[in-house]
Parts: structure tokens; sequence; C-alpha cells
């Protein structure tokens, strides 16, 4: 378990960079990931905004209606 957990860890590390924002599943698996290597020092609403670029109060955008009569 450990060992594929630092394997996320190290994959998200290689294919994230700090100019993008992850999306909530990405930050929410880099968060497990480094909560269960015993990394995450910090709460779940603070990793969001420093460590994946997320407002953790944002509304998410609302989907559009494709089929409009």
């Amino acid at each position: 378990m450990m060992i594929r957990s630092l394997a996320i860890v190290a994959a998200l590390c290689l294919f994230g960079t700090s100019a993008s924002a992850l999306t909530m599943e990405e930050c929410r698996a880099k968060y497990k990931a480094e909560k269960a290597a015993g990394r995450a020092s910090i709460a779940w609403v603070d990793y969001q905004k420093k460590r994946c670029g997320i407002h953790p109060k944002a509304a998410a955008p609302k989907p559009t209606s494709a089929a409009k009569h």
C-alpha cells in the first residue's frame, strides 16, 4: 500500500504543474496519497488552496443544457 501511495504521488508530481490547477479528483487523490504517507500536515481546505489551486468555497460551474427547444 505504501509503494502504491508513493507511486501515485510521484506520478502527480511528474505530470502536475503549479501553473495549472488540479481537478478536485486529482487534488483529492494527491491529498489521500500524501496523508497515507504521513506527509499531509495541513487541513483539507488549506490543502485545496495551497497545493491544488482550488478555492474550496467557489461554486461549481453550472451545467449547460445542450438541448434547447
